[in-house]
């Protein structure tokens, strides 16, 4: 990443070592910290983190929890996170976790957050290429219709509530592989799914706020969030 040279690195599921941060900062490369608890952002600020990102647990996929049983012990909803974590810390702070329409990121920011960060949302864009078959899930899935479950790659991970996905996590299902073994062991039949149109099989992962996605350029959406947003700030 360092031959890289990027603008921006980022990190999830912790922080990087002190001497990989002091080369970051050696070469003015912004270090983006992904956090899912008060706890975690100040210890990412204490790491020398420019950035926090403060995921939601409303958020679709993995999250960024610093250890795999917080993902599911410490699930602290956006608006209860960010408010706390922007009070915490003296850096730059993006909400992101069940944000996906102009309503969402005015309240993100009128919680103290500098920027948003959409992640579902944006997933039935075309630009997203998903399968039809997840993208239409998504667009179909109330904040209820998704289920946090470690039967697609044995780390806790926010999907829509398949069929697949409700029976691994019944009382009388074995438990999954650790992480990233259960990935590899689900592998087939995630591939298979994907060329069949079955969700039922996909790893579909999604937030809470799927519904809300819509079907248009990632362009055209991200223009109309702004100026949706903008209208609802100024009134």
């Amino acid at each position: 990443m360092l031959d890289a040279d990027p603008s921006i690195i980022s990190s999830i599921m912790g922080v990087y070592p002190p001497e990989f941060v002091a080369e970051m900062k050696a070469r003015n490369i912004a270090w983006f910290v992904t956090v899912t608890t008060v706890a975690e952002a100040k210890a990412a600020a204490y790491a020398g983190a420019d950035v926090i990102v403060a995921q939601g647990a409303e958020a679709g996929g993995h999250r960024g929890a610093f250890e795999a049983g917080d993902a599911e012990a410490k699930a602290i909803g956006l608006f209860a996170l960010l408010p706390a974590i922007v009070d915490a810390v003296d850096v730059t702070v993006i909400a992101t976790g069940g944000i996906a329409d102009a309503r969402g990121i005015a309240a993100a920011l009128a919680l103290g957050a500098s920027v948003v960060q959409v992640g579902t949302g944006l997933l039935r864009t075309p630009e997203a290429n998903l399968a039809p078959a997840w993208a239409d899930a998504i667009g179909a899935a109330a904040p209820e219709d998704t289920i946090v479950t470690r039967a697609f790659s044995g780390r806790a991970g926010r999907s829509i509530a398949t069929a697949y996905a409700k029976s691994a996590t019944s009382s009388d299902a074995p438990k999954p592989a650790p992480y990233p073994f259960q990935r590899a062991f689900t592998q087939g039949m995630r591939d298979e799914g994907t060329k069949a149109g079955n969700i039922d099989r996909i790893q579909g992962w999604a937030g809470q706020a799927s519904g809300l996605a819509q079907a248009k350029s990632a362009e055209m959406l991200v223009q109309e969030l702004w100026l949706d947003t903008k209208a609802l700030l100024v009134g």
